[in-house]
């Protein structure tokens, strides 16, 4: 959902002037401390992660009143089968998404064959748990903090 984006200006070289490269930077993700929030979906996106497997991506605004409302910050889930590696045919009741999804539905399961569409989540306010993700280099140590950035990790239940 948020992976980096550059674009990469050139300017045209004209008779006395130098080419000049500039590459625009993405947006920074933002940094908020660890806890829980009020929070409302504001996005639903699909598409494939890094690692080329399927993901929804569902951005949220945080809500409560304070420092950080207004903040966006997204929840990642993946929609890829393990067993078979595959876009889900049925979601497995163990996913995240089916999870979240029941969550978002007032905590009432979906009955055998209902559509589980994601429309679910832009229905309310929710407390959202927030986390703090720590990159870390090939050799598996930390980044640093200036790297660091907040998700939305799950959510706790539907407020209204």
């Amino acid at each position: 959902m948020e992976d980096k984006k550059y674009t990469l200006n050139k300017k045209i070289q004209t008779e006395g002037e130098q080419k000049e490269e500039d590459f625009e930077a993405d947006e920074i993700r933002p940094l908020i401390p660890e806890g829980t929030y009020h929070v409302c979906c504001i996005r639903i996106e699909k598409g494939a992660s890094h690692f080329r497997s399927l993901k929804m991506f569902l951005g949220f605004k945080i809500v409560n009143a304070g420092q950080y409302m207004g903040t966006e910050l997204f929840m990642a889930m993946n929609l890829i089968d393990t067993k078979t590696g595959k876009p889900f045919k049925k979601v497995p009741r163990g996913s995240k998404y089916f999870e979240q999804w029941v969550i978002a539905n007032n905590n009432i399961h979906p009955r055998r064959k209902d559509r589980m569409s994601p429309a679910i989540f832009k229905n309310g306010i929710f407390e959202a748990v927030v986390r703090t993700v720590k990159p870390k280099f090939p050799d598996g140590t930390e980044k640093p903090e200036s790297f660091h950035y907040s998700v939305v990790d799950y959510l706790k239940g539907k407020v209204t």
